[in-house]
């Protein structure tokens, strides 16, 4: 805010309200888009009940296992709890593809592994068409340092 003293005249001080006003309409605008945005979304509403139609279905999530063995020379693939060759992957998710073309795909690898052990079953999953890919890791430890 600014202050202007006129020297002339006697007047008393002048406050610029200019900018406090500019702040407070700002402020109300904000409060009531807010609001009208949380009305829409809290309101309760008492649906109708249908018997026709489709629920959604949400597919339950392609699980690919990589594990190692010390007396194998590459991993091990398990798709659920059946395991599979590394060169039939694509061929499998590209027919879950086209049973469930937005399926979830979780790959689970052991800690062990090199990135590149990993990479072939990813670009599978591209291959396929399946977008979304989830690499599933166990929570707690310790996080890396920069």
């Amino acid at each position: 805010m600014k202050i202007r003293r006129h020297t002339t005249g006697g007047h008393a001080a002048h406050v610029n309200v200019t900018p406090l006003i500019d702040v407070v309409m700002c402020l109300i605008i904000f409060y009531l888009m807010v609001g009208h945005l949380a009305a829409g979304r809290s309101s309760n509403v008492n649906l109708p009940t249908s018997t026709t139609g489709r629920q959604p279905e949400k597919s339950a999530p392609i699980v690919i296992n990589i594990a190692t063995d010390p007396k194998e020379p590459e991993p091990i693939l398990l798709l659920g709890e059946q395991r599979i060759l590394t060169s039939a992957l694509p061929k499998i998710l590209k027919d879950q593809a086209l049973l469930t073309p937005d399926a979830e795909v979780q790959i689970r690898a052991d800690r062990a592994l090199e990135y590149g052990k990993v990479a072939p079953v990813l670009m599978a999953c591209r291959d396929a068409g399946l977008l979304s890919v989830k690499l599933v890791a166990a929570k707690g430890g310790k996080a890396a340092k920069p």
